[in-house]
């Protein structure tokens, strides 16, 4: 009862938007299942937008590739973007709401290669798939791998399926998604293994910058209150 009061006050001293919202494929947290868009954040993010009263334009999450969606996140005003790494470089692009979760970051590859990555430096041997503008492949430059060695790809089952063609020697991206991607493409998993930790990541959701403050306040304590 008491839950429910303070949800509809914060409701009733938001101002109602419309949002664009963005996402892509990284179960468990957003991803595809039978035509509809779902996951963890994708069921947050509906009940979020629900009690602090604001609305989906055309009553529909955008589903497209990281890169396209990332960049249509950046220029469209009132849009959103999830489940997103909140990092420095990005932290002056958008504004938060969160955190709504975790994602390890980490370079995955076949076992039967038997890749040994002991330190950092030793990335520079491989040929690393990666999406670009991913927190993955900025963690990954930001180490010291030349971009020259990263194959870079538009969405994440292409990256995938180069792997288990044996075209590049390992992926970099979230650890959770790539593992049920590949169970999803009909890849045995035990013949994958993570053989280097990138990084621990909160995901949040990434409004426009130009998205009204209180409003991204307002949706900060809504969250909050959900989440108790």
């Amino acid at each position: 009862m008491r839950q429910g009061l303070v949800l509809a006050l914060l409701a009733l001293c938001a101002y109602a938007d419309v949002f664009k919202v963005y996402t892509e494929q990284n179960p468990p947290y957003n991803f595809m299942e039978n035509g509809t868009v779902t996951g963890s954040s994708t069921k947050l993010l509906e009940a979020l937008l629900q009690h602090s009263g604001h609305q989906l334009e055309g009553n529909r999450i955008w589903f497209l590739p990281w890169t396209q969606a990332y960049h249509e996140a950046l220029h469209v005003k009132n849009s959103l973007l999830y489940s997103t790494a909140r990092t420095p470089e990005r932290e002056a692009l958008f504004q938060w709401v969160g955190p709504i979760g975790k994602m390890t970051l980490g370079v995955v590859a076949k076992k039967q290669t038997h890749i040994r990555i002991a330190s950092s430096d030793q990335l520079q041997r491989y040929k690393i798939a990666t999406i670009p503008n991913t927190a993955s492949e900025k963690l990954l430059l930001k180490l010291g791998v030349h971009e020259t060695t990263l194959e870079r790809f538009g969405h994440v089952p292409s990256q995938i399926k180069k792997l288990a063609q044996n075209r590049v020697d390992a992926v970099a991206y979230s650890v959770d998604a790539t593992f049920n991607i590949l169970q999803e493409m009909g890849y045995d998993t035990d013949d994958y293994e993570v053989v280097y930790l990138l990084k621990e990541s909160d995901l949040y959701f990434a409004f426009h910058k130009e998205t009204n403050p209180q409003t991204i306040t307002t949706l900060n304590e809504t969250l909050k209150t959900l989440l108790k």
